[in-house]
């Protein structure tokens, strides 16, 4: 069977299955099988699959007709440059995840000019998607940071250890694994970074059925206001701060005014700036001392 007429049967499928994006999933699960970028499945249609590419491919859409994500199908997603491991244990990385990323590093440049070295703490890793970003640009630009990151699941840190072994980060990250800042008794930062949980739990069941039924509940799910974990971590964070602070939080639409009268509760006194992401929605808190 040829590239073209395997395509073909699988968009049928996807579409038949209400699979969301099913000519852009297929395509995508066959230049996996083969190894190939856009340009070359355009140009290569009328290639033939081997036995055992065609094999792989059925299985694939097969999982994908299930809604199961292309991620967890192939194993990884590049994320700010890197290859990351992903499987059901963990969120996938989002690409307005990388905004977040972006607002960390040019903070740090801005201190790091003082040739003060700074002690960056990331609750709630996942994949350590957030940690890995930091760590290649800090490793980089050889700027003087150390990471530390934990998360409550087992299972999701070990991914993140694995992805942190693999692409040679190993050095430059702690693991802890528990509960928001338990990990860390003790211990004070000059940034705390999160991306928790902040969909509002009546709106669970709203979500596409690629996230609802795959993706861990336990990354999503924040409560009956969707800002009850974002709470408890500004709660504790007073005892992990560092004089000269700043937290970098991923929240949702609208909760901008939600998160600054939490900050005004626990960290009075602190600014608050929230960016807004490429779509306009309320995307990131800046909370600084001061």
């Amino acid at each position: 069977m040829t590239v073209k007429s395997s395509l073909t049967k699988a968009y049928k499928i996807l579409q038949d299955a209400k699979v969301s994006e099913p000519e852009k999933s297929a395509d995508f699960l066959m230049r996996q099988v083969l190894g190939w970028d856009k340009a070359q499945l355009i140009a290569h249609s009328s290639h033939k699959l081997t036995n055992s590419q065609e094999e792989q491919f059925r299985q694939f859409i097969e999982r994908r007709g299930k809604h199961e994500p292309v991620w967890y199908i192939t194993g990884y997603i590049e994320f700010y440059g890197l290859d990351l491991e992903v499987n059901q244990n963990v969120l996938i990385p989002r690409p307005e995840t990388e905004l977040l990323v972006e607002q960390v590093v040019n903070n740090i440049k801005q201190l790091t000019k003082n040739k003060k070295d700074l002690r960056i703490l990331e609750l709630g890793t996942g994949s350590g998607a957030i940690s890995l970003a930091l760590a290649k640009k800090v490793k980089n630009k050889k700027l003087k940071v150390k990471i530390f990151t934990s998360d409550i699941s087992e299972k999701a840190l070990n991914i993140a250890k694995e992805n942190a072994k693999r692409l040679g980060f190993k050095e430059e990250i702690e693991f802890r694994q528990g509960d928001l800042t338990e990990p860390w008794r003790g211990e004070k930062f000059d940034f705390i970074v999160a991306n928790l949980p902040y969909i509002p739990h009546e709106e669970m069941k709203t979500l596409a059925l690629d996230i609802h039924h795959w993706e861990p509940r336990i990354a999503l799910d924040g409560g009956k206001a969707g800002l009850e974990i974002y709470e408890r971590l500004l709660e504790q964070a007073c005892d992990h701060l560092n004089v000269n602070y700043q937290m970098f939080l991923e929240i949702g639409i609208g909760q901008g005014k939600v998160i600054r009268n939490l900050t005004a509760k626990y960290l009075p006194g602190s600014q608050v700036e929230i960016k807004r992401d490429y779509s306009d929605i309320d995307r990131i808190a800046i909370i600084k001392n001061g």
